[in-house]
């Protein structure tokens, strides 16, 4: 295929179906997915074999860009915050609980159930393992929830003296954290260095290798799915 743009349309083409086919799956599906494209397709083999291999390849794409942008982002995000507060902690002590706000939840982002548009639900632990100190890890992600993510009261279970003099609660103050930093720092290395083993060991360090079972065939695949389009219509 020379012509970008035909080639373009072409793959836009093909994207809309598998989105279509998925907005519209039922959720209770066979156990072969080749027989729900096949419905899609009206009986087609061909063409429900050509719309496998796409929804097989956004599958990947998804999790190729899931983990090698998303997820390596949010850990060096968490990194660069980690590392000014540590710089910066008595200079500026202004920016200590922002930047100790930013690094929780930067760091904590990748290990929430991330549900990708194809219906894939990303879990890293499952995939990469937990990070160590575990008892840092746990600290990071429990008090994220608790102070960043939610509002709920428990964890600092608010007193209001009833003479008006003050308010009392458990709280979470910079000293409780001052002497953990470098652990932190190096809590998110570490999941740092599981990223990349991780992703390295599934071929993402370069993106040839890791979709080199997408190579092209010439196949419907490659051809404008006009079969598709004169059923459901096109972008």
């Amino acid at each position: 295929m020379n012509d970008p743009r035909v080639q373009y349309r072409i793959h836009s083409n093909w994207r809309h179906h598998v989105l279509r086919y998925m907005d519209n799956k039922p959720k209770k599906q066979s156990l072969h997915l080749s027989n729900s494209t096949l419905e899609y397709c009206r009986g087609n083999v061909e063409w429900a074999e050509a719309l496998d291999l796409w929804i097989s390849f956004m599958k990947e794409e998804e999790r190729y860009s899931f983990y090698r942008h998303f997820v390596s982002q949010s850990f060096a995000d968490a990194k660069i915050s980690i590392q000014l507060l540590i710089d910066r902690q008595k200079t500026d002590p202004s920016i200590r609980m922002p930047l100790l706000r930013d690094t929780f939840m930067c760091y904590s982002r990748p290990f929430t159930k991330s549900r990708g548009r194809l219906g894939v639900k990303y879990c890293i632990k499952k995939d990469i393992g937990s990070p160590a100190p575990k008892m840092i890890h746990d600290k990071v992600i429990t008090e994220r929830d608790q102070l960043y993510a939610h509002c709920d009261l428990s964890p600092l279970q608010p007193r209001l003296s009833l003479l008006g003099i003050s308010l009392k609660g458990s709280g979470y103050y910079w000293d409780n954290y001052v002497k953990i930093l470098p652990d932190i720092l190096g809590l998110i290395e570490h999941a740092i260095l599981l990223t990349e083993n991780y992703t390295n060991s599934l071929g993402m360090s370069d993106v040839k290798t890791y979709f080199k079972h997408f190579e092209e065939t010439g196949g419907l695949e490659e051809q404008e799915p006009t079969f598709l389009n004169e059923l459901y219509g096109y972008e």
